[in-house]
């Protein structure tokens, strides 16, 4: 919870920025993620790993800019994102969900003005995961999972005055993992009792926004 305070406080503070220089607005989009291995375990014994399938998630929230000199600017963003991944387990499919407050901060150059060009650091935030398995009797429960993660941004965008959109791909820089555990999970007739999950993760980002300055 300590991250999620510091993420809003930094945020916070690029807004007092000089108002003179500083643009804000709203943006959305889709996410087109995938995540790490999944690994099943009998006891201590890994029994099984699943590779990660993309999927197709969402994101929203609000954004500042802040101009620089020479074609510059910083992008602080403050967007809640949720993914999802999935797992082929002989035809079914097991869904890993996730949900984020994240805090982009990128550094812009601006082409010709409607061009852009930007890359930074992502920090994130995990606020949940769920794990949906089609064999388990009952639900799986959530055990341990790492909430902060910090990854990093490259993309391209247009902007045509208050409007634009931009593609962005996203690549995580740490390492982290979800667990999840169940004694009824049952695939193939063979039991195992938890499930770890590399949430580490790499996706496609596709966003549009309006700025109301």
């Amino acid at each position: 919870m300590k991250n999620l305070y510091l993420l809003l406080i930094v945020f916070c503070l690029s807004l007092s920025a000089n108002a003179q220089f500083l643009n804000w607005g709203i943006k959305g989009g889709v996410n087109y993620n995938v995540n790490g291995d999944l690994r099943a375990f009998d006891g201590t014994t890994e029994i099984g790993e699943l590779s990660s399938s993309d999927e197709i998630g969402y994101h929203f929230g609000i954004l500042t800019e802040i101009k620089l000199p020479l074609f510059l600017y910083i992008r602080p963003e403050l967007i809640y994102t949720h993914t999802e991944s999935s797992y082929d387990t002989n035809g079914d499919q097991s869904t890993l969900k996730m949900d984020k407050v994240e805090l982009p901060v990128l550094l812009g150059f601006r082409v010709f003005k409607i061009g852009r060009f930007f890359l930074g650091p992502n920090f994130s935030y995990i606020t949940n995961t769920k794990l949906s398995v089609p064999d388990a009797i009952d639900s799986v429960s959530n055990v341990t999972y790492d909430d902060f993660v910090v990854s990093g941004q490259v993309g391209l965008g247009l902007n045509f005055g208050k409007i634009g959109a931009d593609i962005r791909w996203e690549t995580g820089f740490s390492d982290s993992e979800a667990a999840f555990i169940n004694d009824n999970i049952v695939p193939d007739g063979e039991d195992f009792d938890t499930v770890l999950v590399d949430t580490s993760h790499s996706q496609f980002i596709l966003s549009f926004y309006y700025k109301f300055k």
